[in-house]
């Protein structure tokens, strides 16, 4: 893969101005140990997701509203599909059967009703590759906040001292005129629901036998995944290496190899050096 200078992005139409902010506000400190870093941010909103309460069953189940933009809500429901009696798991350390009790439905809402039909995996995977049409930088940027989501950089304490996410602003505020929306949503809707799925990525893990956010497993491999996707699609990894990984652990998940190198090449904006 060449090496992806300054010159390439301003050959692209982004301003030498506008790439140095987004520069600014993105790059990753030097020596930072990113999943040491994430790791207590994830055990306390872990710990607040398991909290939320609980319906009887999966036709009443409580809703929690984790993130609100204009008309749109984001927010969890309780219990989960997972949660159901006969859904059955292996626990990942004593290979007990059992099922995901603190799982949770991430769904979004404008007005007071739900949005479209729940989405897998693969549904949301289609729509990040649809973005391939729309504008190149714009997906590269979108990958560039996914990766420092996984570690939950751009997270910081609400009123109510709670970890919640919020976006960049020049980044945001970029990314909204070159992606205005995904899946037919809002790119800021769309980010703040795949931080809702990551967590209970995290909530299913701790349940299930990796407690605490002791390891990547759940909201990193999820997220870096998301980001190994957009790799491909801007043709800085293979499609070859993407896909091999996900007939092996961790969980058949392809989370984006992330030394400091790797990921600086792949996402230059988070290079302190560009």
């Amino acid at each position: 893969m060449e090496t992806i200078t300054k010159n390439f992005y301003l050959k692209l139409g982004i301003s030498e101005n506008a790439l140095s902010a987004i520069n600014k506000e993105l790059a990753l400190n030097a020596g930072l140990k990113l999943s040491p870093f994430a790791r207590s941010r994830r055990a306390e909103m872990l710990k607040e997701a398991i909290a939320f309460p609980k319906g009887k069953n999966q036709e009443k189940r409580k809703i929690t509203e984790i993130y609100k933009s204009g008309n749109f809500i984001i927010a969890v429901g309780k219990p989960g599909k997972e949660a159901a009696p006969d859904f059955k798991r292996k626990h990942y350390i004593t290979g007990e059967t059992m099922n995901n009790k603190n799982d949770m439905n991430p769904f979004i809402m404008i007005n007071g009703k739900k949005v479209g039909n729940d989405l897998t995996f693969g549904a949301l995977f289609e729509q990040i590759a649809e973005l391939m049409r729309a504008d190149m930088f714009g997906l590269e940027l979108l990958g560039t906040l996914i990766f420092r989501m996984a570690f939950m950089l751009d997270h910081n304490r609400n009123q109510e001292n709670k970890w919640r996410y919020i976006p960049p602003k020049r980044a945001l505020a970029v990314l909204k005129k070159r992606l205005p929306e995904v899946g037919g949503v809002p790119i800021d809707v769309f980010l703040y629901f795949i931080d809702v799925l990551a967590l209970n990525e995290d909530v299913k893990m701790h349940t299930l036998g990796h407690e605490n956010a002791q390891h990547d497993y759940g909201r990193v491999n999820t997220l870096l995944t998301f980001a190994h996707l957009v790799a491909v699609l801007l043709n800085r990894r293979t499609l070859a290496k993407f896909s091999l990984a996900f007939a092996y652990p961790p969980f058949n998940q392809s989370p984006l190899p992330h030394t400091t190198k790797n990921i600086s090449a792949i996402f230059p904006v988070l290079s302190p050096s560009l």
